[in-house]
């Protein structure tokens, strides 16, 4: 089995009129793969405007040799400078996912809801912390407050507690993974949440774009655009 990693991306808009997520992948130079996904907020405009800045910030610091911290330090550096330099982009942010695998292991970094997820035996297990306010939303299901029904419709479900917007950032999550053979890893934005687990267990073995059309063949009502970057080994 080879320790080399490939990748492939697909996204659709969604029920949006527009896309405002972004993504990107790229070989360094050791052979390992860099993966970068961001969601962007804030508009047509922003949102998209947002996101690209921020995968291209992250993409040229890592492929010059800075670590994923200073990948999501010059992404929010770089949505911060955008904003200064045009008030009507105000409001516009990203979230930010940054993975690098190499052999068998994964690192990664990220802020807000944007999952990435390891597929493993029939198993997805999400690897980064959630910045919406979903895990607060679902802790009040188990303390039998709210329903689960309540809580899957709950309006501030998916407000962000953080997204990378140029100011000082307070939650950040980080962390590696050895990973074993067979494992696959989703790289998405949370407009794949109209699947459940087991829906992507059962595509992720499929190319990125069956994924995709699986979250499309829901039929959502209000489905936000969607974007699945997928990481296998080579055989």
């Amino acid at each position: 089995m080879s320790g080399r990693w490939r990748g492939e991306g697909a996204q659709h808009q969604g029920s949006r009129a527009y896309q405002e997520d972004s993504w990107a992948l790229k070989y360094l130079a050791d052979h390992s793969l860099l993966a970068v996904l961001a969601d962007g907020m804030g508009g047509h405009v922003g949102g998209a405007v947002a996101s690209k800045l921020a995968v291209d910030a992250a993409i040229a610091v890592v492929s010059g040799g800075g670590s994923l911290a200073d990948a999501l330090n010059a992404a929010n550096r770089a949505i911060g400078e955008k904003i200064a330099s045009d008030p009507q982009l105000d409001s516009m942010g990203a979230t930010l996912v940054v993975t690098m695998v190499t052999a068998n292991e994964l690192h990664w970094i990220s802020v807000g809801d944007s999952p990435l997820y390891l597929v493993m035996d029939g198993a997805v297990e999400r690897l980064n912390a959630d910045h919406s306010m979903a895990p607060q939303i679902d802790a009040l299901v188990a303390r039998g407050v709210i329903t689960a029904a309540q809580a899957a419709h709950h309006p501030g479900r998916h407000t962000l507690r953080e997204a990378v917007m140029g100011s000082p950032l307070s939650l950040i999550d980080r962390g590696c993974r050895r990973l074993g053979a067979g494992a696959v890893l989703l790289l998405c934005s949370d407009g794949v949440e109209s699947l459940d687990h087991s829906r992507i267990a059962t595509v992720a073995s499929k190319p990125a774009q069956a994924l995709v059309e699986a979250v499309l063949a829901v039929g959502a009502p209000h489905q936000d655009n969607v974007t699945v970057i997928k990481l296998e080994r080579e055989e």
